[in-house]
Formats: structure tokens, sequence, C-alpha cells
């Protein structure tokens, strides 16, 4: 019976949830859509890493379908870098933050009124894991046709997602094989195109903002140590020693980033660092919580050596191909967002847990159980382990 309130709990949440989402189902008919016959809305509300590995698709689409007017409605968290990188190809932004959406009444029918203006001619969802903000919006959205990929149920109940797919004027198949993301998103487009694509993962460098790393005297080591969770997180004090061994044995500055979340544990940091350093030696520089999306491309792009929980910034330094990628990982998404195939970037570095290198024949039946979550413990990954990982890299 010691479980019984925890049920309770769990109930009423998510009777709470569906009866909002029935709600502004309910209320989204208020919106009466004008119809837009050349128009493609594409729908990614996922991570920035996701959007990392999916944007230069987007130029398919707009190359594919030139006379249409290309509208983009994606996640808030990465506004700032996709208005600078993709408004040649994109014609119309709309961003949102799904936590909001998902949990804040007001917010959600602002949002609604933008996403209920127009009738698209065609909706793309290319989401593999789709979640319940992503069904709802898909949703609520207005398309003569909608098409996304099978997908998976990870993310969601069987029965809820079998019910979504009902609304999709086609679904494109998905292997079944754990595939990197890029080539996730591949395997979609090309279906939808009907034709094999050729495209490049590609940041154009010139697009990036630079006016953080005017301060910062090259060489320099990136030590981001933000993540989504808790368990993607390395240490602080590992993040130390490995400051400390770059700054002293090469004489590179630091540049500490991270998200404003973690402008507590970047001063932790910060003190660590200024403790074993003297004066004389290499300066550290914190924009924890202080640069955007598109600075911290700046800065990676101009960066020496990156060292990162594997998160967006990973992705920002091996797309860029600049600066040595390090990426620090408990195995969590294998196969999908890491290791980057040798076909797309050799200049990458990842760390993973000893359990994931130690059984190298295991690879693929560890890429299944890992794909979406690992359990292991990050920090059972050393900081000796990451300094052998530089000292060849740095050769």
């Amino acid at each position: 019976m010691k479980y019984a309130p925890l049920r309770l709990y769990k109930a009423l949440k998510a009777l709470l949830s569906t009866s909002y989402q029935c709600a502004l189902k309910c209320l989204s008919y208020l919106f009466k859509p004008a119809p837009s016959p050349q128009s493609i809305a594409i729908l990614r509300n996922d991570a920035i890493g996701d959007y990392l590995l999916f944007r230069n698709f987007l130029a398919q689409i707009k190359q594919s379908y030139p006379n249409y007017h290309l509208t983009f409605i994606a996640n808030i968290s990465y506004a700032d870098l996709s208005y600078a990188l993709d408004s040649k190809v994109v014609d119309e932004f709309i961003f949102l933050s799904p936590a909001k959406f998902m949990g804040n009444i007001l917010y959600a029918l602002k949002m609604l009124k933008i996403l209920r203006s127009k009738e698209y001619a065609m909706l793309l969802n290319p989401i593999h894991s789709r979640d319940k903000c992503n069904i709802l919006l898909s949703c609520l959205i207005c398309a003569k046709q909608k098409f996304a990929p099978q997908g998976d149920s990870i993310n969601l109940p069987l029965k809820l997602k079998i019910k979504n797919d009902s609304i999709y004027t086609r679904l494109f198949p998905s292997s079944k094989r754990v595939m990197f993301e890029f080539y996730r998103n591949e395997e979609f487009f090309s279906q939808f195109l009907a034709k094999k694509l050729h495209t490049k993962l590609y940041i154009d460098p010139t697009l990036l903002d630079y006016s953080l790393t005017e301060s910062i005297k090259p060489p320099y080591i990136v030590l981001f140590i933000g993540a989504s969770a808790e368990y993607r997180k390395w240490s602080i004090e590992h993040f130390a020693k490995v400051g400390i061994y770059v700054a002293k044995h090469y004489q590179y500055n630091i540049a500490l980033c991270g998200g404003s979340e973690d402008k507590e544990a970047g001063l932790k940091l910060q003190t660590l660092l200024e403790s074993a350093l003297t004066h004389n030696e290499p300066k550290i520089h914190n924009f924890i919580g202080l640069s955007s999306l598109n600075q911290l491309g700046g800065i990676v792009y101009n960066g020496n050596l990156l060292v990162s929980n594997e998160t967006s910034a990973a992705h920002l330094g091996s797309i860029l191909d600049t600066a040595i990628t390090i990426a620090v990982s408990n195995g969590n998404h294998l196969g999908r967002f890491i290791p980057y195939p040798k076909s797309l970037r050799d200049k990458p570095r990842p760390v993973l847990h000893h359990f994931i290198r130690d059984n190298p024949d295991l690879y693929e039946e560890l890429s299944n159980t890992f794909a979406y979550k690992s359990e292991l413990d990050i920090n059972q990954i050393t900081p000796q382990e990451v300094i052998d990982t530089i000292a060849k890299a740095l050769l």
C-alpha cells in the first residue's frame, strides 16, 4: 500500500495532461486557418543536437520546392542560431518552448493562434522518436497533407503513437537498426523527395557570432559543462583536472561555457582552476550563462580544443571541424548521436565509459541497449582518460 499515493499521483498527472491536450484541441477550432496553397511547414520541436544533425536538409526541401513558402516550426532553444544559419532557405520561423506549450494554457493559446493562422499545403514532421508535445503539435497544425517517418514509440505509449500515425497522409518506412541521426534524417528526406541525396553536414562559419572571442587570446581550450540531464554531466572536479593539465602543459587559455543553469557549477570550476594556476599562467574566461548559441559556435570555431559532455557543444565542435572535439559520454544515445561515423567526421574523439570500450564485440548489442538512455555512471570516466586522449591528439 505504500506505493498507492505515488500511483494516485501518476494517475492524476496523466488525467490532467490528457485533459489539457483535449482542451487545446477543442480551442484550436476557434482559429480558422487561411489556405496557403504553396506552403510547407517543417516541425522540429526537439533538442539542439537533433536540430544540428537535421538543418542541412532544409536546403534540400527548398531546392526541390523553390516556389513554396517554407515555414520552420521549431524549439526556441536554438532560435538565434537557426535565424543566423537558415534564413537563406527558410521564409518564416515560428519558435516555441515545448515545456511552456505543454504546461501554460495562456502561452499555448498565444502559440495556437500563430500555428493556426494558415493551412499549409504540406506538413513535414521528420522526428523519428516523437513525444507528446510533437504529436499534439502535429495534430494542431493544419495542412492538406502530412508526412513523417514510421519512427519508434520510445517516447510514447504505443497506442498513442498508433493513434497519432493516422493523421499522416503517408508514413515512410524507418530502418529498424540503430542509425546515426544525420543518416536517419537522410533516410526520411530521400524517401519524401524520391531521390538519392548527397547532403553534406556543414555549418557556414561566416554566419557565426565571434563577438565574445575578441577577449580570448589563442590557443585556448573550451570546457563545456552543461547537459540536458544530471546523469549526462561529468563532474566539475574532473573538468578542473583536465583544464589544469592543459593550461600547465600546453599553455592554453581556458574558456568556460554552459547554460544559465550551470552558473553556480561554473563559478566552482573557475575557483578550482584559479586556485591551481598562478597569475602568470593562462587566463580563464567564464562565459557560462552569458553566451548565445551562435556565440558559442564562434567560441568553439576559433578554439583549439573542446572538452564537453555529449551535448550541443560537442555537436557544434564536431560539425565545425576546427577544434579537436572530445566528448565525454556514458554511452547515452550510443550509435544515434555518438560516436560520429568516420564517413562524416574523423576529428571528434569520444571518451566513452570503460564498459563500452572494453566490449567492442558487443557494440551492436550495446547500441540497441543505450540508443535512447544509458544508466552507466559518467563519473567513472576518469580525468586521466581524457588527458591521455588530449595528449595523443596534440602529438
